[in-house]
């Protein structure tokens, strides 16, 4: 039998085997190896009508008769198949069948249901044995094949060459030098090869590819934290797609424990006892000292860092960190030098305070030396960073080494003071304060106080703002303040200027000078009397409200329930600027009279200053800065300090409470309790005048303004009364801490969508809300 009866036989084999599978499509199973079996009889199929591979088959007939004996075994099998299910078989030659009656066909289907699968098991059996003799069969070409291309390729022949062709590769196989000698199998892979490619090609056109440029930046400008983020979270390159979208989170346990085993903060500034004589400590200027090159573990100052860094990483308390606001907490500087900016700030390391001088201060001359020398809150800066004593917290060591007595103390005594090493403006001495009992904000700042904020007006003088109410502040490295006032839309924020000389470097730590982008404005706080509970004096310094401004001014004369005034700077424009003078815009506003005696002729405008008494509610009005007689007032007094340097009144920076007795053009004349008066150093001791050396031996003099308890100062140099300490650090706001973050529409809203088809697992893809659960 030659090859192309073979082939023959095998086309009328895969003709019958389709029809037989179209009439089997409800047998699953039986469809299926139908299908396999023609696949393989395609691809002996393909081999033989190969007519490079004649000579090849001519040399192994007796292997090709095996496979031509199994094939026509299977084609008698199709042909007793198709027989019990009516199907037309086809024959080299043209035959015809004859036509049989409905009935006949319809039982003999029935019978042909019943002996359907042993036929089935028959072609199944011959299908094994074809697949075992192929195999042996394709093993043995495969190698005469490869034999006979080596050959050809010792000898130098040429492709035309009978013996063995190489069959034709597919296109995708040449592009990457691959081939398996058989021209079926070739065109089969390279056809995969090209799905795969157009398959790549689609999914690039509907991938959004992150943006590495991103990456990049974070890897030249955070080098530590990547190196950190990538070393202990993903153990490899820094992905675009998970800084992109966020598919990679961290818990922040985990983060936290990763920080505090990895970095130790260095160059901390800590305050020291130096005990000395003294003298010398009196020469030396205070009794502690500063050591900047201090290191703290962060496990030992966790109140310092982390509820800071919390706020910063996870605001609204998910559990997890980000890795797009791990790098924005870094912005342009690294990991380690951000914890020790973040503990430096909530240590409050150069903000401006006020502390309350106590016994335990540096005790004053001898001469003047009393047993409560020091009284008042005076100006001072955090210079020193608190140590896990000092904080209140017992780490292991301690609490080993401690008694039985002292370690129940330990788990009794949970609340601690704070303390905090501060540095007196003036004097430059270093001493420990309470941060509980002898801190509070400079300048009498708190939250609810009034205040007013000066704007500078285009004629060249100024007017005030109406009043405002503190509702958040902050204070700054380097003296400054940031001061919220109002809420909502009616919300104004701005920085305060420093105390004048009072900075001057005095820390050696330039790196932690912050800046804040708020508007600077000079502001008064303001008092209690809103309205005159005395007549106003003339001459006296008074404001008048105008358009919702208030503008200083003078009182001219004073006429029952009406006063006259000019502004204070003198007759200018700003009083036309009120809208009340009906002069000519041309008058020079002189008419060649001194400017005593057009005081006393009562120029200016007219208001009521008692509205009350007519039955009226405009309170257009009032004292300047809303302080009057009898208001409780904090003024600063005239002090000497350890080394006997006086502090006059206008450059003092230590306020005791006093009260305002009268006033006299724009000064006070205020009186201080006369139980001061038991301390040697009160000023008021010595006569009125006498002549006071500010720096001994350097005949500097100045002559004494108290008498006794009494002393007259400068309107601007008072401020509200305010008794006890208030805190300090951090933001003090008079909303809830946190709540703002939860309130109004942030980006972080946004955010959620994404976060919610990261974070949803088997979840319906139509819920929209509700708690989402969190993978471990």
């Amino acid at each position: 039998m030659s090859a192309f009866d073979i082939i023959s036989t095998l086309n009328i084999i895969i003709k019958l085997g389709l029809d037989i599978k179209a009439r089997f499509e409800s047998f699953n199973k039986a469809a299926e190896e139908i299908n396999l079996l023609n696949t393989k009889l395609r691809l002996l199929c393909k081999l033989l009508e190969d007519r490079g591979n004649d000579d090849i088959i001519t040399t192994h007939l007796s292997e090709v008769a095996m496979i031509v004996d199994i094939v026509q075994s299977i084609a008698q099998s199709y042909t007793a198949c198709a027989q019990a299910l009516g199907v037309e078989i086809p024959t080299t030659n043209t035959a015809t069948t004859k036509p049989e009656a409905r009935g006949k066909k319809y039982v003999k289907r029935i019978w042909a249901f019943y002996k359907i699968p042993d036929l089935l098991d028959e072609i199944q059996r011959k299908a094994e044995q074809l697949e075992k003799v192929y195999s042996a069969v394709s093993v043995m070409l495969l190698h005469d094949i490869r034999t006979q291309q080596r050959r050809s390729s010792e000898s130098g022949i040429n492709e035309s060459t009978p013996v063995a062709k190489i069959p034709t590769i597919h296109e995708h196989l040449l592009e990457v030098g691959l081939s398996t000698e058989f021209a079926s199998i070739d065109l089969m892979v390279g056809n995969l090869m090209k799905e795969c490619k157009l398959l790549r090609q689609r999914l690039q056109e509907v991938t959004l590819c992150p943006d590495t440029s991103a990456v990049e930046d974070y890897q030249e400008q955070h080098p530590e934290g990547a190196s950190f983020w990538r070393d202990r979270f993903q153990k490899d390159e820094l992905c675009a797609s998970t800084l992109r979208y966020e598919t990679l989170y961290v818990s922040w346990a985990r983060f936290v424990h990763e920080i505090e085993t990895s970095f130790v903060l260095k160059k901390v500034p800590t305050g020291i006892f130096d005990p000395r004589n003294i003298d010398l400590v009196r020469e030396q200027g205070s009794r502690y000292r500063i050591d900047q090159n201090g290191i703290r573990c962060l496990s030992t100052i966790r109140p310092l860092w982390l509820p800071a860094l919390r706020s910063a990483l996870d605001p609204l308390h998910k559990g997890y960190v980000k890795p797009r606001n791990f790098f924005n907490v870094l912005h342009d500087s690294s990991l380690s030098d951000t914890l020790r900016r973040i503990t430096l700030e909530s240590a409050g390391y150069g903000i401006l305070v006020e502390c309350e001088r106590a016994s335990a201060d540096l005790p004053l001359p001898a001469a003047i030396e009393s047993p409560s020398d020091h009284v008042g809150w005076i100006s001072a800066q955090i210079v020193a960073v608190p140590t896990s004593n000092e904080l209140g917290i017992v780490n292991e060591r301690d609490s080993i080494g401690s008694s039985s007595e002292l370690l129940f103390t330990y788990f009794k005594d949970t609340v601690h003071d704070v303390h905090v090493y501060v540095r007196y403006l003036e004097t430059g001495q270093i001493e420990r304060k309470s941060l509980s009992k002898q801190v509070r904000p400079i300048g009498g700042i708190s939250i609810g106080a009034p205040l007013s904020i000066r704007h500078e007006l285009e004629t060249g003088g100024h007017a005030w703002s109406c009043d405002l109410l503190i509702t958040e502040f902050k204070a700054c490295y380097g003296g400054q303040y940031i001061i919220t006032t109002g809420v909502g839309l009616s919300a104004i924020e701005f920085s305060t200027r420093p105390l004048k000389n009072s900075f001057d470097k005095m820390l050696r730590d330039e790196d932690n000078s912050s800046f804040s982008t708020a508007s600077e404005f000079d502001y008064i706080l303001l008092g209690p009397s809103k309205v005159f509970t005395d007549p106003p004096k003339t001459g006296e310094k008074v404001q008048i409200e105008y358009d919702g401004f208030w503008y200083d001014a003078r009182v001219t004369a004073v006429d029952g329930d009406e006063i006259e005034y000019i502004d204070w700077d003198g007759p200018s424009n700003t009083t036309q600027a009120l809208g009340d003078s009906q002069w000519d815009e041309n008058y020079s506003g002189s008419l060649f009279f001194p400017e005593e005696q057009l005081i006393k002729l009562g120029k200016g405008s007219r208001r009521l200053w008692r509205p009350w008494r007519r039955n009226l509610q405009r309170y257009d009005v009032r004292p300047y800065r809303c302080f009057h007689i009898g208001d409780s007032i904090e003024a600063p007094v005239m002090y000497p300090d350890f080394r006997f340097h006086y502090h006059t009144t206008d450059t003092s920076h230590l306020y005791l409470p006093a009260r305002i007795v009268d006033v006299q053009g724009d000064k006070y004349v205020i009186r201080f309790s006369p139980a001061l008066s038991v301390h040697g150093w009160w000023p008021g001791r010595m006569p009125k005048g006498q002549p006071i050396d500010l720096v001994p031996g350097l005949g500097i003099r100045v002559e004494n303004p108290f008498d006794f308890d009494r002393v007259t100062v400068d309107m601007d140099w008072v401020r509200p009364f305010s008794a006890g300490p208030r805190p300090v650090l951090g933001v003090q706001s008079i909303k809830p801490s946190g709540w703002s973050l939860f309130q109004g529409v942030h980006l972080g809203s946004l955010e959620d969508l994404l976060e919610r088809s990261l974070w949803r697992n088997n979840q319906d893809p139509k819920r929209t809300g509700g708690p989402v659960p969190i993978r471990q």
